[in-house]
């Protein structure tokens, strides 16, 4: 019997716009901008939301279609430049590590100059909606997903 991977972990940068084969585009907004002139710190969660719920839909589909469910657990966020309105930026994000029960997304920001502007991590559990509870990841599922992490640019090769 193959043994099952419980854990990928490989040193990513997540900083690196070359490690994202998912990037969304979006345009800031003027709603977006803070009392300081630049964008406030909600704008870039929704941007990290924005790309992460993409990701899924477009690289992890297969994981709905085998009746598994998730959750976000925990979110981070490194802010590393300021962004202003007018302006366009790049959200990426992707697989880097897989769990028992959860995995892990990196995401980062780029702003129209291509710099980093925001790093940061969302933990996901795989979630029982009947029992209110996460429960392990299926081993066909998990292969699929050490897979994925394992690519380098964190998207399905096949």
């Amino acid at each position: 019997m193959n043994a099952v991977p419980q854990l990928v972990s490989a040193p990513i940068d997540l900083k690196d716009p070359s490690v994202y084969g998912h990037l969304t585009h979006e345009t800031l907004r003027f709603g977006d901008v803070d009392s300081n002139g630049h964008i406030n710190n909600v704008a870039f969660l929704v941007l990290f939301e924005n790309a992460r719920v993409s990701y899924f839909v477009q690289h992890l589909k297969f994981m709905r279609a085998r009746g598994l469910s998730s959750v976000v657990a925990h979110l981070d966020i490194d802010f590393r430049r300021q962004m202003f309105y007018p302006g366009t930026v790049r959200a990426g994000a992707r697989l880097i590590e897989v769990r028992r029960s959860s995995f892990v997304l990196g995401q980062a920001i780029f702003d129209q100059d291509g710099h980093c502007a925001a790093a940061g991590h969302a933990v996901i559990v795989a979630y029982d909606p009947a029992s209110g509870r996460g429960q392990p990841i299926p081993d066909e599922v998990r292969r699929d997903l050490v897979r994925i992490a394992q690519s380098p640019t964190g998207v399905s090769t096949s």
